[in-house]
């Protein structure tokens, strides 16, 4: 963590944006291998922190230039490649880190709304009671009384025909929770979508960067990921300047 807030403070002191870019990556770079200890030690919680943390700084970093803008240089959009994956990875080791309670909230969520469907479903009272179907003969009721039956559903002179079914405060925490542990994964494959349409515009470079390294892919490790993205940093610096 130290080496990382080190490298994190000399990007901030540096005045061209695209040195300052490179440099803040490298920080990314090590609070990943950061958050890969706190992982190893048994501390998902904490290596999720770390993680989040290392995702704003990508995010960060990319606000900095319009890196993955059509008219930019080459080596700035082979570098936007560079950031998005590091995201999409990250992304995944974050959903990894909260899979278990992701599988525990899924089935509790799972049986809660299989018995609130039950509930809907259930006929009123009154409806159990009833022996038959309505004559076509009877009576319809007047607006006044069909606003006076809207106005009471719920209670236990309901007509049955509407079921209303409150939440407790603990399913809509766990579903609010569930929902954005998951969307680890979608941002995962978004970002990777992203990452893969700017490497078809730089074939040349990553073709010759995987003889050096693994190729990378969603399932890769993150020990994978920072060894691709600091020799990609690497060869980046050392490749001329080109449009």
């Amino acid at each position: 963590m130290k080496e990382a807030k080190k490298l994190k403070s000399k990007a901030e002191a540096m005045a061209d944006k695209t040195g300052k870019a490179f440099k803040y990556l490298e920080a990314v770079l090590s609070f990943i291998e950061c958050g890969m200890a706190t992982e190893s030690e048994g501390s998902a919680k904490a290596a999720y922190a770390v993680y989040s943390e290392a995702i704003e700084l990508i995010r960060f970093t990319m606000s900095l230039k319009s890196f993955s803008d059509t008219v930019a240089p080459a080596q700035e959009k082979i570098f936007a490649v560079l950031c998005l994956r590091c995201q999409s990875l990250v992304n995944m080791a974050m959903f990894r880190c909260k899979k278990d309670i992701v599988m525990k909230y899924s089935r509790t969520l799972s049986d809660h709304f299989k018995s609130s469907s039950k509930v809907a479903q259930a006929p009123s009272p009154c409806m159990a009671r009833s022996t038959g179907v309505p004559s076509p003969l009877s009576p319809m009721p007047s607006p006044a009384s069909s606003v006076g039956s809207q106005s009471s559903v719920g209670s236990m002179g309901s007509s049955g025909v509407t079921a209303t079914i409150s939440t407790p405060v603990t399913i809509q925490n766990m579903t609010s929770a569930y929902v954005n542990f998951t969307s680890h994964v979608l941002k995962a494959f978004d970002l990777w979508d992203q990452a893969e349409a700017l490497t078809k515009k730089n074939k040349d470079f990553f073709a010759q960067l995987s003889t050096k390294v693994r190729i990378l892919a969603l399932n890769s490790s993150l020990v994978d990921l920072v060894h691709y993205t600091r020799q990609g940093l690497q060869r980046l610096r050392q490749a001329p300047k080109t449009p």
